[in-house]
């Protein structure tokens, strides 16, 4: 009884996980076709505020997982650890890749919304329309899914 427990509390924290960054993804993908500044300064607050979510959902899943890991005995399997590794490497590619380039928006935006003329609105354009909030969005969920076969159908 207790397994199914540490299994609903995991299951529960990957839901609270995914909501949360489904408000970031949704936004990485909204900013792609956007250029007003100060709504892409919005925009970027809101997918801000539902990171402290997203951290929530992931010590509740984190939690759950490596209990029900313990409890289920499942730790001499290679599934849990692989899902565990693919885990920790979609939060240090997420960070690598995405923290640069949030940063270097907020700043070029941030300095447009003050009436800077340092920045293009052409540079904005150009740093809007690359590949890397696509990029972020497939490897992420590439990811989750994997994660998932592992969980569901654990191959080794």
């Amino acid at each position: 009884m207790a397994y199914t427990w540490w299994v609903y509390l995991h299951v529960a924290g990957a839901l609270v996980f995914v909501a949360a960054h489904g408000v970031s993804m949704g936004v990485a993908l909204r900013l792609r076709g956007e250029r007003d500044p100060r709504r892409i300064m919005a925009l970027l607050d809101v997918s801000s505020t539902s990171i402290s979510g997203l951290y929530v959902g992931l010590v509740l899943l984190l939690t759950g997982g490596i209990v029900a890991g313990f409890v289920g005995d499942w730790w001499g399997q290679g599934w849990i650890w692989v899902a565990l590794g693919t885990l920790v490497a979609l939060m240090i590619f997420m960070y690598v890749v995405a923290s640069p380039y949030y940063k270097r928006l907020r700043t070029i935006v941030g300095a447009m919304a003050e009436g800077s003329e340092a920045v293009s609105d052409q540079r904005l354009a150009e740093l809007l329309a690359g590949p890397r909030a696509m990029l972020l969005t497939v490897v992420g969920l590439l990811g989750l899914l994997f994660i998932l076969y592992l969980m569901f159908f654990k191959p080794f």
